[in-house]
C-alpha cells in the first residue's frame, strides 16, 4: 500500500505539488500587502484605491505628468527622443512601497501584479484618450524594456523590468524584444536632474533588430525622464521607427 501510494505521489501533475507547496508557505508565512503588510493580497484592495492614479486625458504626452494636457512647463522646448509618455499614477502613497518591495525586498512575485497595472493603464488610455494614446499597445511591434545594470542585477539576483515585461506580453499578446542592453553601474535614484541626464547618456546600447519597428518601453519610475529618454533615443538611432514609453509612476 505503502508503495503505491509512494508510487501515485509521484505522478501528480507538476502544478499540483506546486499549489501544495504554496499553501503550505501560505500557512508558514502569510501574504501580506506589499504596500500595507496587510494579510491577504499582494497589493490589497485599499492600497489599489489609494493609487493616485493619471487621468491619460490630462497628462503630459511627452513625460507622463499628471497635469499638462498638451505639454508640461517641463517638457516645453526640450528634445525628446521618444513618442508619446504614459504613466499609471504619481509616485506617492502606498506605489512608493509597493515598487520598493518588488525591487529591492525581494517580492518577485510582484511582477504579474505590476504588470497587469500596467497593461490596465495602456488599454485605458487608449479607451478614453484614443487622439492622445491611441495605437500605443495595440499598434506597437514588440515592447522592450528598461534593463537593469550588471551592478544591480548581481544585488537583486533579477531585472525586475525583466519580469514585468514578461507578464505583460504575456497577457497583452504582444512579443517581447531584449532590445537594450545598459552600461555602467550609477544608481540614479540617488542623482539630481542634471546628473541623472548626464548619467543616463551613452548608457544604452541595442543589441537586437529593430529596423522599422514600432516599440513601446516598460520602466518602473520616471523621475525626469532621463532614461527614457536616453533608452529611447538608442533605439530610434538603431532605426525603430517610433518608441512610446509606459511607467509605473512619475515622480512629480
Amino acid at each position: 500500500m505503502f508503495d503505491a501510494a509512494y508510487a501515485s505521489g509521484r505522478h501528480l501533475p507538476a502544478r499540483i505539488m506546486a499549489a501544495a507547496g504554496e499553501a503550505v508557505l501560505e500557512v508558514l508565512a502569510p501574504t501580506r500587502c506589499a504596500g500595507c503588510e496587510r494579510p491577504g493580497a499582494l497589493i490589497c484592495e485599499r492600497c489599489l484605491a489609494a493609487l493616485e492614479l493619471i487621468d491619460p486625458r490630462q497628462s503630459c504626452c511627452s513625460c507622463g505628468a499628471p497635469f499638462g494636457v498638451l505639454q508640461c512647463t517641463e517638457c516645453a522646448g526640450a528634445v525628446l527622443d521618444h513618442g508619446r509618455c504614459l504613466a499609471l499614477a504619481g509616485f506617492s502613497g502606498p506605489l512608493p512601497r509597493i515598487i520598493r518591495a518588488y525591487k529591492d525586498g525581494g517580492e518577485r512575485r510582484l511582477a504579474p501584479e505590476l504588470a497587469e497595472l500596467m497593461l490596465a493603464c495602456a488599454e485605458h488610455a487608449e479607451h478614453v484618450a484614443p487622439e492622445r494614446y491611441g495605437g500605443m499597445l495595440t499598434q506597437a511591434d514588440a515592447v522592450v524594456f528598461v534593463p537593469a545594470t550588471a551592478a544591480a542585477f548581481r544585488r537583486r539576483g533579477f531585472d525586475h523590468m525583466e519580469r514585468i515585461a514578461q507578464s505583460f506580453c504575456l497577457c497583452a499578446g504582444v512579443p517581447l524584444l531584449d532590445a537594450l542592453a545598459k552600461h555602467g553601474s550609477s544608481d540614479q535614484r540617488a542623482l539630481g536632474r542634471a546628473s541623472r541626464q548626464a548619467s543616463a547618456q551613452g548608457a544604452y546600447e541595442v543589441v537586437a533588430s529593430v529596423q522599422g519597428m514600432r516599440l513601446l518601453l516598460l520602466d518602473d519610475v520616471i523621475t525626469t525622464g532621463a532614461t527614457i529618454s536616453a533608452a529611447a533615443g538608442a533605439l530610434v538611432c538603431a532605426g525603430a521607427a517610433s518608441v512610446d514609453a509606459l511607467a509605473l509612476a512619475r515622480v512629480w
